[in-house]
């Protein structure tokens, strides 16, 4: 096994193979930063090229673009509050008002690193745990899937400490859309109204788009806000816009904990870098102090997400290279690949292109490294977008989610789809409730709804069997454990005070 790492590590740096990783890299930020544009548009659009190319130069710029378009959704959800995809809605809670407060700068650089992190130790994990993780992966069911999106759901308890009866209307708001178009069992049209736009159900990109960026616009230009400059635009970034020591100390914890969450889930086929990113986020709040500060430009929020989801990059690669299945869309994009080239994934693929297996590892551990130095050079730039008044920038924003929304799908109907939530997203942030509630209420309920109806069909009706199941049952316990731990920190905190 060693002698196979060593040799993926001696092939990577071969100047043909990383040049593909720099390239893809470039392709990843550049995608990952315009919405709707994401890694599986680039990894798409780069399938007939590879054709052409010898195998593992294909796989290498595939799998950059993949590291590289999940951090750069990152940048436009920080600057502007456009999550280039769903993952980055969680980096936008605390990363935008970063920017508002004129740290922008501090923000990019803290989930630049947090990326890094995140990345490199997933990566470090599955070049010698990925047979192992397989087999975990194997053993999850629709019961094991209901519980994860349940434990996802806990962090509903802690994203606003000050509105939290709103930010559970919220996420209940996110479930019900979450049930619209055809049901996944049954294929019976729910709350479509008759319309073909929603049969196939609301797309997760134009509802973030509409949610994050549009309602941000309709809010300034209620309050008559839009000559207003964003802070901190034009102050001086160093060259290399490092975290401070004082940062890093505060969020050392959370990257090493977020990075083993993205890993963990980035094993299971179907959960991938979104519910990473949103558990990721609840476990910081869960165990910080400061809870309330959360959402208002805590930079915990950034790390802890932007570290989970990347993890959950490395994590994706295990079903795919050992079993042969796809986590997610970008995964069986390159499945395709694979096969267009003659290579089965799977157990074989270890014994037999062991050297093809490595290299793969070796290149995402590269392009982390690669994609960080990038950003972190990029970003006194980068601030600079923020010198420009709003006016201007709001413009750019409604450009930029009209294209976003429409490049998903090339359907015209998603751009109305992004416009009904912006004006959703208008009245609950003038109401107060919680736009990262519904976006998570929209991203599990569909995983929580099919987990929960096939697992009652396998454990034959009955939900003790859920507990029963060791996964499941685990997993529910922790995420009684997660719900009741605030109210038992609050009792056990009264008792400790001394009475008069």
């Amino acid at each position: 096994m060693m002698e196979s790492i060593l040799l993926g590590w001696q092939t990577v740096f071969h100047p043909v193979y990383f040049m593909m990783v720099v390239l893809g890299v470039l392709i990843g930020i550049l995608f990952g930063v315009v919405p709707g544009l994401s890694g599986v548009t680039a990894i798409s659009l780069l399938i007939p090229f590879t054709y052409a190319m010898e195998p593992l130069n294909g796989f290498l710029i595939m799998i950059a673009i993949y590291a590289a378009s999940i951090y750069g959704g990152s940048i436009a959800a920080i600057l502007f509050n456009i999550p280039g995809d769903a993952p980055a809605a969680m980096t936008a809670l605390d990363g935008y008002p970063l920017a508002r407060k004129g740290q922008a700068g501090r923000a990019l650089g803290m989930a630049a690193i947090s990326s890094l992190v995140g990345g490199s130790i997933s990566v470090i994990a599955i070049t010698f745990l990925a047979p192992q993780a397989a087999k975990i992966a194997l053993s999850f069911g629709p019961p094991e899937y209901f519980a994860l999106g349940l434990l996802g759901l806990t962090v509903v308890a802690s994203i606003d400490a000050n509105h939290q009866l709103k930010a559970f209307v919220s996420v209940f708001l996110g479930l019900f859309l979450a049930t619209v178009g055809l049901d996944v069992i049954t294929g019976v049209a729910r709350y479509t109204f008759n319309s073909t736009i929603l049969m196939s159900g609301i797309d997760f990109v134009p509802a973030i788009i509409g949610l994050f960026a549009l309602s941000e616009v309709f809010l300034r230009l209620h309050k008559k806000a839009l000559r207003q400059k964003m802070p901190g635009g034009g102050k001086a970034v160093p060259r290399f816009a490092m975290p401070t020591k004082e940062d890093v100390a505060n969020v050392k914890n959370t990257w090493l904990r977020s990075s083993v969450i993205g890993t963990v889930i980035g094993f299971l086929p179907g959960a991938g870098a979104t519910i990473a990113a949103f558990v990721g986020y609840g476990a910081a709040v869960s165990v910080s102090k400061d809870k309330e500060s959360y959402g208002k430009g805590n930079i915990d929020g950034v790390a802890g997400p932007e570290a989970a989801n990347n993890a959950a990059v490395g994590g994706a690669m295990v079903p795919l290279l050992t079993l042969g299945i796809p986590g997610g869309a970008v995964t069986a994009v390159i499945l395709s690949a694979f096969l267009i080239h003659g290579l089965q994934p799977g157990p074989l693929l270890f014994e037999q292109n062991p050297e093809i297996v490595y290299t793969l590892f070796s290149g995402m551990f590269v392009a982390n490294i690669l994609m960080t130095l990038v950003v972190l050079v990029a970003i006194r730039y980068l601030v600079k977008v923020l010198d420009v008044p709003y006016e201007y920038l709001a413009m750019a924003i409604i450009l930029l989610s009209l294209v976003g929304s429409f490049a998903i799908n090339n359907r015209i109907g998603d751009v109305w789809i992004m416009f009904f939530f912006g004006l959703i997203g208008y009245m609950l942030k003038r109401y107060h409730f919680s736009l990262a509630a519904v976006v998570l209420g929209i991203v599990l309920g569909q995983i929580i709804e099919t987990g929960l109806r096939q697992g009652l069909m396998i454990t034959q009706g009955s939900i003790l069997g859920f507990f029963t199941r060791p996964g499941s049952g685990i997993i529910l316990t922790l995420t009684i454990l997660a719900l009741f731990f605030p109210l038992l920190k609050r009792l056990m905190t009264k008792r400790e005070i001394p009475q008069d």
